[in-house]
């Protein structure tokens, strides 16, 4: 068996693509995409057999994503996730593996819409900040090239 190829933390990086052109989100030093499925179940008896144990059956009924990104905070940015935490529209961003296609490399893209905007200090220590979002439409991956 071949020895996996390990992704450092590096290489899956968020960005913020305003104005067409993706911007390196560099004061994250922690990034989480998370996606979610929803069903509806039913559960369904053995007609030929009306003493089994019914079974449950799934139907895919919705799909979303979200997650979050957090680091220290540095002054000169505090103004671009103020204006994300403010939009009312939603605001596009990119989820990077970078690594090549033959690696699994690649992006995730979609809209988000900022659910909470944190800042905060301890001690009179850096400034950290959590951006928690929610995804707004589908997220759609495209394979490095």
């Amino acid at each position: 068996m071949a020895e996996p190829q390990l992704l450092p933390g590096n290489r899956f990086r968020a960005y913020r693509n305003v104005g067409g052109s993706p911007k390196f989100v560099c004061l994250a030093t922690a990034t989480t995409l998370t996606q979610t499925n929803a069903f509806e179940d039913a559960t369904v008896a053995d007609c030929d057999d009306p003493l089994a144990i019914p079974d449950r059956k799934s139907v895919k009924t919705s799909k979303s994503w979200g997650g979050r990104f957090a680091g220290s905070m540095a002054a000169d940015h505090l103004a671009e996730f103020q204006a994300d935490n403010d939009s009312e529209d939603p605001v596009p961003y990119e989820f990077r593996i970078d690594r090549t296609a033959l690696q699994g490399g690649g992006k995730w893209t979609g809209n988000i819409f900022v659910e909470n905007f944190e800042i905060a200090k301890n001690n009179n220590g850096i400034v950290t900040f959590t951006v928690q979002f929610r995804g707004d439409g589908p997220l759609t991956w495209v394979p490095a090239t």
